[in-house]
C-alpha cells in the first residue's frame, strides 16, 4: 500500500541535489561515472571532480572525493527556496540533530546536519 503523501511538511524539498562519494580510486570512478554511464565532468582539482548529468540544470550532481575506504559523504536536498533552509534548520534542532552552516563550492546556502541514523546531509 502507498502511504498517503504529506501536503505540509515542515519544510519542503524539492529534489535530491548531490550526492558525495568517497573513492578510493579517483581516475578508475572517473572512467566509470564519465565514460562508462555519461556523466560530464564541470569541475576538478585535487582530490574531488564535480560532475553533472546531461539535462542536470545545477552545476553538480555527483562528487567523487578521494577517500581511504568507499563511502557516501553525504547527500544534498535542494529545497524551495532560502526560507526553507531555515525551517529545516529548526527541524533538526527540535530532534535534537546538529546543525551548521558551511561553505562548499558551487552552491548557495548550505545547511549540514544528518538523519537519525548518522547519514550526513
Amino acid at each position: 500500500m502507498i502511504p498517503k503523501p504529506n501536503l505540509y511538511p515542515p519544510f519542503n524539498i524539492v529534489r535530491q541535489s548531490h550526492v558525495e562519494l568517497g573513492v578510493t580510486d579517483l581516475a578508475w570512478a572517473r572512467g566509470f561515472y564519465v565514460d562508462t554511464l555519461g556523466l560530464q565532468v564541470t569541475h576538478e582539482e585535487g582530490d574531488h571532480i564535480y560532475l553533472r548529468a546531461m539535462e542536470e540544470r545545477g552545476h553538480h550532481c555527483v562528487i567523487l572525493r578521494m577517500a581511504e575506504s568507499g563511502t557516501v559523504g553525504r547527500l544534498g536536498f535542494k529545497v524551495w527556496d532560502e526560507d526553507e533552509l531555515d525551517k529545516a534548520e529548526a527541524f533538526f534542532k527540535s530532534r535534537d540533530l546538529p546543525t551548521s552552516w558551511i561553505e562548499r563550492p558551487f552552491m548557495g546556502r548550505v545547511l549540514q546536519t544528518r538523519d537519525p541514523w548518522g547519514v550526513p546531509l
